[in-house]
């Protein structure tokens, strides 16, 4: 089997990766940067995993990687305060 990583890790190859859901939909790919942190699933959260399957070609699908992934929260919105 392969390496799975799971949402909030960081990636630590630049390229392909397929995306495995919790039971919701069919699996499918991103491309992902090296230093980023995998992304977590509108739908089931941190149960999302993802696979290596190859270097891409230097592109990268930002914030909004596809209508069902965002950006991994390093910390809750509420905890976040501007300086007094």
């Amino acid at each position: 089997m392969k390496q799975r990583f799971r949402p909030g890790q960081l990636v630590v190859e630049s390229g392909v990766y397929r995306v495995i859901h919790d039971s919701h939909r069919l699996m499918h790919q991103v491309t992902l940067l090296k230093g980023a942190r995998f992304p977590e699933c509108k739908r089931c959260g941190d149960a999302v995993r993802f696979e290596w399957v190859g270097a891409g070609r230097g592109t990268h699908i930002g914030s909004g990687y596809h209508a069902i992934l965002q950006d991994y929260r390093d910390e809750p919105a509420q905890a976040k305060k501007r300086p007094a």
